[in-house]
């Protein structure tokens, strides 16, 4: 079709320059003035059409002018040399003008384009960032880059989600498209004006686009496609920190408003819960009561005594959750700590022994002794409920270069590794240990955040035939006494 189109227009300007030659004869122009027209029409054809048209049109240009104005006149054929010489110039000028006149047009050609890929692309980002993120970013996106570049098919796979956005009324071969992200195999087919990329941040792909343009006002080249495919892998983690930072907000405001509705109903909770267990002891002191009356009022005071410390650790995790939380330095002498912690521990221990082991150079722990010793004894309460009967309980003390860690180990319980990280989070009970014992998903919590405002951090460890370790790392602070 191009040769054609060619041949039709080279067709179309020789006859324009005998006609031309002949009228400049008829007026008895000079010869030069005839061929300065006649070059005129030839940079004329080099800007419209191109360099082999505008050749073309040279070599009619010298025979037109051979014609009607080198002796022998209507003839092709020259008597004199010069004359030869003379066409030989001419010719030679009109093909340098042509390439001249046909490498300027190109060049404007080429930075007219570029400025319309530029300014595209800069539409483009412009209205990713006013984009709404409440809508889903990836049909918001192919629709943008269909109506900028008036692109026949556009499709955004988000590697994240599984889904693949759309927009155009091409058909979209999303199998490609798949394959383009999972192989990491960009696709450029020029002739198909086809184009698929892998979107990436710095090395990770985090999805694929496809492009399909047939129109030559689309501009598309691979390094448009490519920059396309930059603005689209910013758009779309843009899109999922936004939704990441709105559910972690939304989630904090949540935590909030839980704490405080459970802080005021703590606090609601206290005075009756103390009339209560007054009341209960009073009512075991009346002689003459019953087994039965007896066995009631029992109930009822260790139910209350129960609410009560429930009360007691819903006020202290408020305390916790509270921005301002001090901690108070103080140092702390490593053996009396722990043998007031044993003492503290043994209601909660039910039986189970506990077993101290403390690294013996360690003498000395600088940190808030209140909230030390209430997250180990949260510890060594969860690792007493979950244990096998009556069996060992370690508090193991260590040190490492960096930091001072406390374990608390048991002997019987296993958590699955999913389960390992979400145990701190608060309210939430493992599904496979919720009914085994009486909790509330708040004593492992208590344990982050004290370690946390210590600068420190928690975590843990199980193995089915170990069983579970829960570890509290605060960081060494040397201080003088």
């Amino acid at each position: 079709m191009s040769g054609a189109r060619r041949l039709l227009r080279s067709a179309a300007a020789v006859p324009v320059l005998f006609l031309v030659a002949g009228i400049g004869y008829r007026l008895h122009s000079r010869p030069l003035t005839a061929g300065l027209v006649d070059l005129l029409l030839v940079m004329v054809v080099a800007f419209r059409w191109g360099f082999i048209e505008a050749a073309i049109a040279a070599i009619a240009a010298v025979a037109a002018l051979d014609y009607f104005f080198m002796p022998p006149i209507f003839s092709l054929y020259e008597e004199n040399p010069q004359d030869w010489i003379a066409s030989a110039i001419f010719l030679l000028l009109a093909l340098f003008v042509s390439r001249f006149a046909h490498r300027l047009s190109s060049q404007t050609l080429a930075a007219d384009q570029e400025r319309t890929r530029l300014e595209r692309l800069y539409l483009t980002g412009r209205d990713i960032i006013m984009m709404d993120r409440r809508q889903e970013i990836g049909a918001q996106l192919a629709g943008l880059i269909r109506d900028i570049f008036k692109a026949d098919a556009v499709a955004i796979l988000d590697g994240r989600e599984p889904r693949m956005d759309k927009a155009g009324s091409g058909t979209v071969p999303e199998d490609e498209v798949r394959a383009t992200y999972f192989n990491d195999a960009p696709e450029t087919d020029l002739i198909a004006h086809r184009f698929m990329r892998v979107l990436r941040l710095g090395a990770r792909p985090v999805g694929a686009l496809y492009i399909a343009a047939s129109s030559p006002d689309s501009y598309l080249d691979a390094k448009s496609v490519d920059a396309i495919a930059s603005l689209a892998a910013l758009a779309l983690e843009r899109a999922h920190s936004f939704t990441a930072e709105s559910n972690a907000e939304a989630a904090r405001r949540s935590e909030q408003l839980r704490s405080t509705i459970l802080d005021g109903l703590a606090h609601a909770f206290q005075t009756p819960l103390a009339t209560i267990q007054t009341a209960s002891s009073g009512l075991l002191e009346i002689p003459h009561l019953g087994p039965t009356e007896k066995e009631l009022a029992a109930l009822i005071e260790g139910e209350a005594s129960r609410l009560s410390e429930l009360t007691g650790k819903v006020l202290r995790t408020a305390e916790l959750a509270d921005a301002t939380l001090k901690v108070n330095y103080e140092k702390i002498l490593l053996s009396k700590f722990l043998d007031d912690c044993r003492k503290s521990a043994a209601p909660i221990l039910d039986n189970h022994p506990l077993r101290l082991a403390c690294d013996a150079r360690l003498r000395f722990v600088w940190a808030d002794r209140r909230l030390l010793e209430m997250a180990l004894l949260q510890l060594i309460d969860n690792a007493a409920k979950y244990s096998r009967a009556a069996s060992l309980v370690t508090l193991r003390v260590q040190s490492t270069d960096s930091e001072i860690v406390f374990s608390v180990q048991n002997e019987g319980s296993y958590i699955a590794p999913q389960e390992t990280l979400r145990i701190f989070e608060r309210f939430y009970r493992s599904p496979d240990a919720q009914y085994r014992a009486p909790g509330n998903g708040i004593g492992l919590s208590v344990a982050k955040r004290i370690a946390e405002v210590h600068r420190g951090h928690v975590w843990a460890e199980s193995e089915l035939e170990a069983g579970t370790t829960f570890f509290l790392a605060l960081p060494q602070i040397q201080k003088e006494a």
